[in-house]
C-alpha cells in the first residue's frame, strides 16, 4: 500500500471518530455532566487539529507516490 493510500485510510477513520465524538457530545449536552462534556469538546478539538495535520501530510505524501 502506498503512503498516500495509507494516510488516506487514516483520514477516513479519523473522520468517522470525529463524527462519533460529536454525537457523544450531543448526548451529554443538556445534562449535568459538564465535566464530561468539556472532555468531549477537548477531544473534538484535538481530533480536528489532527485532521488538519493529516490533510497536510496527505498533500505532502502525494508528491512521494509514483504516478
Amino acid at each position: 500500500m502506498s503512503l498516500h493510500a495509507d494516510l488516506s485510510s487514516m483520514q477516513s477513520t479519523l473522520d468517522q471518530v470525529l463524527v462519533r465524538v460529536s454525537e457523544a457530545s450531543e448526548v451529554v449536552r443538556g445534562t449535568d455532566r459538564d465535566d464530561l462534556l468539556g472532555d468531549l469538546y477537548d477531544i473534538e478539538r484535538s481530533l480536528q487539529m489532527a485532521q488538519r495535520r493529516l490533510r497536510r501530510a496527505l498533500d505532502a505524501a502525494a508528491s512521494l507516490d509514483p504516478s
